[in-house]
Order: C-alpha cells, then structure tokens, then sequence
C-alpha cells in the first residue's frame, strides 16, 4: 500500500479509536447511572434495568470495535495492513475506506460468516 494512503488510513483509524472511546465513557457512565436517581418502583426498576442492558450491550460492541481499530494499527506498524490474515492476499482499497480496521479480504470474510466463524 502506498505511503500516502496508509498514512490517510492511520489517521483515520487514530480518530475513530478517539471518538469511540469518547462515546464508551459516555455509554458506559450512562448506563451505570440509570435508576440511581431515588426510589423507583418495581416497573421503573424494570425498565431501567433494561435501558442498562442494553447500553451495556453497546458498549461490548464498542470495545470490541476498539480492538479492532488497535490490531489495525498495530498491523500497520507491523507493515502488514491492507493484507487479509485468511489468505493473506490484498484486501480491496474500497473494502479498507468504508472498514479501515478490516482484518479480512470480501471473499474470506463472506466464507467465515458463512461457517459461523466471525460476526464482525
């Protein structure tokens, strides 16, 4: 991959891994405070429990992206970036501007998913 373009890519990676961690503490704060504000009734405790699961839920989602986003970064200090860890054949420049933390090529992604092997 180009210099120029890995460099874009960096970038890109080191601002989304800032925003996410921004919108993690945020969730992550939310969640912890819901149902903290007094005494609440059994319903109310309910649906506060729920809004808390399922922030919580984001949140797993979050760090897992946040992984990612760093193995990302890593394979770029690594000079491996932009190579699929399946086949290790180049993954698509397009695939790499819409995902840039992308660890798979199109086609092995779409075969893992296929045999239940990865979610994201």
């Amino acid at each position: 991959m180009e210099k120029e373009k890995l460099r874009y890519n960096r970038e890109k990676l080191l601002e989304m891994r800032r925003n996410l961690i921004t919108k993690l503490n945020e969730r992550y704060n939310e969640a912890m405070g819901l149902g903290g504000d007094g005494t609440q009734d059994s319903a109310d405790e309910a649906y506060n429990l729920y809004n808390k699961n399922l922030m919580l839920g984001r949140v797993e989602t979050d760090a897992l992206k946040l992984r990612l986003i760093e193995q990302a970064l890593q394979r770029i200090d690594a000079a491996t970036y932009g190579v699929c860890i399946e086949c290790e054949e180049d993954i698509e420049e397009k695939r790499l501007e819409y995902v840039p933390f992308a660890r798979y090529c199109t086609d092995c992604k779409s075969e893992l998913e296929k045999k239940g092997l990865i979610k994201m």
